[in-house]
Formats: C-alpha cells, sequence, structure tokens
C-alpha cells in the first residue's frame, strides 16, 4: 500500500542521510540566536537505496517551531503527493491515488512508513545557531527521547547521529536575511538508504499565510496514520 508515496518520502527523508566525505566548515559571521521562524524554497529531492533511486522537485514551506509543508511535484508541475505538520497533527496526502492519511504524531506505526516520518521529524528538530560555542560534539537525549551525538562547527549543527546508525549531516550553510541556513541536508540510514534534499531561492523570515498550513482534503478518502504500514 502506498508503495511509490513510502519510496519518495523516504527519499525525502535519506535526503539527510548521505556518505559524502567532510562538511565545510561554516566561516561566515552571524548573530547568536537569529533562527529560521519561516521560510520557503524550491527543492530538489533524490532518495536511493541498493541500486535503486529516483529524484524529483518540490517545494517546502516551514514555520517555526512545528509547522511545516512538503510538496513534490511531478515532471509536468502537478502535485504528486505532500505532507503538512503541525504542532503533533500530520496529514500526508497523495494525490494519484485520491487518499490522505492523518492523525497525531503518536500514531504513526514503529515501522514502515511511519518510521520515515518520525524520522523526519528529527531531522526538522535542530538547535539555535550559536547555542553551542564554536567546535565540538556532545552526546544526549533528544526531544522524542532518543540518545543522539550531535556536531557542532561555528555553533552550527553539522551531523546529528542516532545509537542505531541513522545520521543527518547539514551543509552548505548560507546566511539568508542574517539567519545562518543549511541548503543541504543529507542522511544515511541504518538500513542503507540515502536521501538528500537541496532547497534552493530561499526566502526567510518573510510573512507566512495561515492557510498555507491547512491540507486540502476535500474529495480525498482520510484514513488514521495507523494505516501507514510497509507494503
Amino acid at each position: 500500500m502506498l508503495r511509490c508515496l513510502f519510496s519518495l518520502f523516504l527519499m525525502l527523508s535519506m535526503l539527510l542521510t548521505c556518505g559524502c566525505a567532510g562538511t565545510p566548515k561554516p566561516s561566515f559571521s552571524y548573530q547568536p540566536g537569529r533562527v529560521v521562524e519561516t521560510m520557503s524554497a524550491t527543492a530538489a529531492l533524490s532518495i536511493s537505496k541498493g541500486d535503486q533511486g529516483m529524484g524529483s522537485n518540490g517545494y517546502l514551506l516551514y514555520q517555526r517551531p512545528d509547522r511545516m509543508r512538503l510538496v513534490v511535484l511531478s515532471p509536468f508541475g502537478t502535485t504528486l503527493m505532500e505532507a503538512v505538520v503541525s504542532g503533533r497533527q500530520i496529514t500526508i496526502i497523495d494525490n494519484s491515488k485520491g487518499v490522505a492519511f492523518s492523525g497525531n504524531l503518536e500514531e504513526l506505526p514503529r515501522k514502515g512508513q511511519g518510521e520515515t516520518w518520525r524520522i523526519a521529524r528529527w531531522v526538522m528538530d535542530t538547535d539555535r545557531p550559536g547555542s553551542f560555542a564554536g567546535d565540538g560534539s556532545l552526546e544526549r537525549v533528544n526531544s522524542m527521547g532518543e540518545k543522539e551525538q550531535v556536531t557542532f562547527e561555528n555553533g552550527l549543527v553539522v551531523s546529528k547521529t542516532l545509537a542505531n546508525g541513522d545520521m543527518v549531516r547539514y551543509r552548505e550553510y548560507e546566511l539568508v536575511n542574517g539567519v545562518p541556513l543549511a541548503t543541504e541536508i543529507i542522511m544515511n540510514s541504518q538500513d542503507g538508504g540515502r536521501f538528500r534534499i537541496k532547497v534552493t531561492d530561499p526566502e526567510v523570515n518573510v510573512e507566512l499565510a495561515a492557510e498555507a498550513f491547512i491540507p486540502h482534503l476535500d474529495g480525498l478518502t482520510v484514513y488514521p496514520l495507523s494505516f501507514l504500514q510497509e507494503p
């Protein structure tokens, strides 16, 4: 069920998983504490596992602390699928099949597509710029109750690793509207998957319409998140 949706969004989380060697050190100066409050950007997505892989384009909207909309487009510019996160409420829409899955974060199954979205939430959860002075690493328990190792350079998060081997890297930082922004996120999962997301033309800390984070479910069959099981 939803094999295509699972593959594309697994790619998306893999976007935070890539075995690229080395991370360029963010060397620019910035004001500590300034964060991305809102962002809109186009996005290029790619995912691979073993000898299989695929890629797509789309756009991403984000509003701090926990609102996000990701839209994946077909080569012809039509919407293939999208995901809307607002607080602990998550809605995943497969437009090609006319179905959606909606519910609270706690309802996500621990395996299959549910695990993909847990990883995505983990990737989005980063520290304020400058909250860690200089370069270094630390071990801690994150907001989802899991142990992780975090590496900082110039006070910015450049990688996070979980005990199971999942790793995400934040690369190619740019200063956008005075705020440090990682424009590339790459992730390697412990099961051999790899995903990359690259944002371009980002607009940071500009006003976004409230309805941008309201999923449109008219005409769709809506299922609970617990139905998101790997085929």
